[in-house]
């Protein structure tokens, strides 16, 4: 096994013999540039204020044809080698994601064309025909993230590249980090019942239910029917099975959750797989991440899960400004989730086709991130390339006036060496993913998925049935509109918080005083328990609106009462509870202000560092924020200087943040 030649350290990595290395990035791709504009464009992101390149390596580009290797011998512009190592001369460590799947608005998202075409690689409808992703410049079948020879044909790959990488992994060389595939996610196609129904998904699918159930009679008796053997036991295909307007039984219930469980844990092996193939390949000594899409409260992928087979997972950002609320759940999410919030992605511009984004969009998004919990992040696009507009330095390596803006931010975060500071927060709101897998299931709208409604600026749960399916009220709707009842009414009243997957680490549920649990009649038990250890370390537990009955095979369980109960649906009492939470837990309010401005402080065993001040509106603003004492505070991107003894008064334009730097006054 290869030793570790690099830690991973909070949000920043620890190369053996060297200093540390903030999470901080820049895109640059060199197959899509002139190799002799590589030296100054590297120069150009060194010159940003960035430790670190950013670049995919694509396996179509290095494998043209099957068996015909090009890194360099015919066309300079595949030479990573000498890439690298140009990173290397000028002082810059390199994070090198190799795919196999890269995206990049590359025709096959960068997957060689005799790899998409091979029928037994394809993922499959559920009628068995190949499953078409309808994206630019072409449309075409996506590989099953299942299929036995599409993971072989991975392995070769990883192979070929690892001759390029393995001599240059720190210490012989500058590669300190890696990514292990990329936007886990059925590719986009990723629809309750798009996919996967290939044949290798099968045999898995029928190992998870043995897993789930223990044997035939007990599968059968969760899903309500009688299967003779395994092979009957299939997938569901769409919700209700051609049932309309009737309230489903308990066993279709069941059928459709092991399959929403089941599309998450597809995912997770997948990657894991990946990541040992990686390994195997003499890739091991650096760390592996995953980055995760946009939408991914909609989508199967399982952040808790994949953290177990990776050693950090990231969302990737591209907001405009007006989706504030989301760039802001999104990390608090991370935040809570993870510990350790990273973009492996940070929109700076974005792809002709997406949704039409600014500069100003591309900070705001970057600030409010930050302002919310994230530590880390990658320039997407530093480097300006082909399908894609708004980078910050163009393809010969000359910075435009934008990169001043993001130079200035990265000496600020570096000076006040920003990665190694915290957002505190003592109350988490829980997101319990047996209801989002049931919302999942429930959706109506098919290939346009919960996903991606969330990725266009809705919520996963609207396109969700909105009728009760026999509960005493649509619980695929109500957990996401419970807690977003909860969120408004915290921000309004000034108290930091997070949200936390129920399937996080238990570190992270009792890393908070008070989590406030959605429950209505059915709960996974497995969460149940874990709130229960939650309350046996100190934490306070909240449930509620009702007490759950019957488990996740809507069987009826005992469910021993949990901490408080509250009417999360009541927006009265919700209100009237988070004031009496403030006084009774004296629950930490930093620097009030009064809505719409939002505050969010960050601190270090030396005090408060760090402020940002948020109007997230489309009006100015005169931002009244209360002093614990009398403060000096700096805008470090404007220069600006505040000063006050029991308030601040600030000025704020609109869709702005300001990142103040917080001193004593004397």
């Amino acid at each position: 096994m290869t030793e570790p030649t690099v830690a991973l350290e909070g949000a920043s990595l620890r190369p053996t013999g060297a200093g540390e290395v903030p999470l901080r990035s820049g895109a640059m791709h060199y197959w899509r540039l002139s190799p002799d504009s590589w030296r100054d464009g590297l120069r150009a992101l060194k010159a940003m204020g960035v430790p670190m390149v950013e670049t995919y390596a694509p396996w179509q580009v290095h494998e043209p044809e099957p068996g015909q290797w090009d890194f360099g011998q015919t066309d300079p512009r595949k030479d990573l080698g000498r890439f690298l190592d140009m990173a290397a001369e000028e002082g810059l460590q390199a994070f090198v994601r190799p795919g196999p799947h890269i995206n990049a608005e590359l025709t096959y998202f960068g997957l060689p064309a005799h790899i998409v075409h091979d029928p037994a690689m394809q993922a499959r409808s559920p009628s068995g025909r190949p499953v078409i992703l309808y994206f630019p410049p072409r449309m075409f079948p996506v590989p099953s993230h299942a299929s036995e020879a599409y993971l072989k044909a991975v392995g070769g790959w990883f192979e070929k590249v690892a001759e390029v990488l393995r001599p240059r992994l720190h210490p012989e060389g500058n590669v300190v980090l890696l990514q292990v595939d990329n936007e886990i996610g059925y590719y986009f196609r990723n629809g309750p019942f798009c996919q996967d129904y290939h044949e290798d998904a099968l045999v898995q699918w029928i190992a998870h239910l043995e897993a789930t159930h223990g044997s035939l009679e007990e599968t059968s008796a969760a899903h309500g029917t009688e299967y003779v053997t395994w092979a009957d036991a299939l997938p569901p295909k769409r919700f209700g099975e051609g049932v309309h307007g009737e309230e489903p039984k308990p066993g279709e219930l069941t059928l459709q959750l092991d399959w929403a469980r089941f599309q998450e844990q597809m995912l997770t092996t997948v990657i894991d797989r990946m990541a040992g193939q990686m390994r195997d390949a003499g890739l091991g000594a650096v760390p592996f991440i995953h980055n995760v899409s946009l939408g991914e409260q909609g989508l199967q992928a399982n952040v808790p899960a994949l953290g177990e087979v990776v050693d950090l997972v990231g969302l990737d950002y591209y907001h405009p400004a007006r989706e504030h609320r989301t760039i802001k759940r999104r990390t608090l999410y991370l935040d809570g989730t993870t510990g350790r919030a990273y973009a492996p992605e940070l929109g700076v511009g974005a792809p002709p086709w997406f949704t039409p984004l600014g500069h100003d969009d591309s900070l705001y998004t970057a600030l409010c991130a930050l302002a919310y919990g994230l530590r880390g992040f990658n320039l997407y696009m530093a480097v300006d390339r082909d399908r894609w507009y708004g980078a910050a330095i163009d393809s010969r390596g000359r910075a435009r006036p934008e990169a001043d803006d993001w130079m200035r931010l990265n000496e600020a975060l570096e000076d006040l060496a920003f990665h190694r500071l915290e957002r505190k927060a003592d109350v988490a709101l829980m997101i319990p993913r047996e209801y989002a897998r049931y919302a999942r299931q429930t959706h109506l709208l098919g290939p346009l998925s919960p996903s991606s409604l969330e990725a266009l600026g809705g919520t996963p749960v609207d396109g969700c049935r909105g009728d009760s399916l026999g509960f005493d009220r649509p619980i695929q709707l109500r957990w996401w509109q419970d807690l977003a009842r909860l969120a408004q009414a915290l921000t309004a009243a000034g108290v930091p918080y997070r949200y936390v997957d129920s399937e996080a680490p238990l570190d992270r549920l009792t890393a908070h005083r008070l989590i406030v649990a959605p429950s209505y009649t059915f709960a996974a038990t497995e969460r149940w328990a874990r709130l229960r250890e939650a309350t046996d370390a100190g934490v306070t537990v909240v449930t509620g609106p009702s007490a759950p009955t019957l488990d996740t095979t809507f069987r009826e369980a005992t469910f021993e009462p949990v901490g408080e109960r509250l009417s999360l649906d009541d927006e009265v009492q919700v209100q009237a509870a988070i004031h009496a939470w403030v006084e009774r837990f004296s629950l930490r309010r930093p620097y009030p202000t009064r809505p719409p401005i939002e505050t969010s402080l960050h601190e270090d065993e030396s005090g408060d560092r760090v402020l940002f001040v948020l109007n997230p509106t489309q009006e100015s603003h005169r931002a009244e924020i209360a002093l614990p004492r009398p403060t000096v505070a700096t805008d470090r991107l404007s220069g600006e200087v505040f000063e006050g003894t029991d308030s601040l008064t600030i000025p704020m334009r609109p869709q702005r943040t300001r990142l103040l730097s917080l001193e004593a006054a004397q």
